[in-house]
Parts: structure tokens; sequence; C-alpha cells
């Protein structure tokens, strides 16, 4: 399980950096650790604990940026 987040084929590096940035803030404050991979124009956090994807949804601000992301779950390569 991942949340992904689609990136512009025009992304600046300054613009990852950002994004990269803002969840890094996002997981010193609630102390959830996370690791992270950029392939090609996706963005991927994993988190240990499944849990955290649903807090995730609930407290990142939407608003913070323009990209938005989805949690892509085991169940989504299964159908």
């Amino acid at each position: 399980m991942y949340i992904e987040f689609k990136l512009p084929e025009t992304i600046t590096g300054a613009s990852l950096l950002l994004l990269r940035r803002s969840i890094l803030d996002w997981s010193q404050k609630h102390q959830i650790p996370y690791t992270d991979k950029t392939v090609k124009y996706t963005y991927r956090v994993c988190f240990e604990q499944d849990e955290s994807y649903s807090f995730f949804a609930l407290t990142y601000p939407q608003t913070k940026h323009f990209l938005q992301y989805r949690i892509v779950s085991d169940l989504n390569n299964k159908i």
C-alpha cells in the first residue's frame, strides 16, 4: 500500500522539493515514519502501519499543494 502523487510532466525540482518538505513536516508533526520514492512522474509515500494511510487522508492539508493524491492498495492491483 502507498500514497501516490501524480506529478505533472512540467514539474520543476523546486516544486518536488516543496512537496517532499510538506510530507516531511507532516510526518514530524504527527511522529509517523515513512519512506518515499520518485518513479518517473509519480511520487510515492509508504507507511509502516496501514492505519497511517487513513490518518494521512484526514490530516494532510489538500490545499497546500496543487497535486492530488490517491491511496493505492493491493486490491487495486488485483482487479
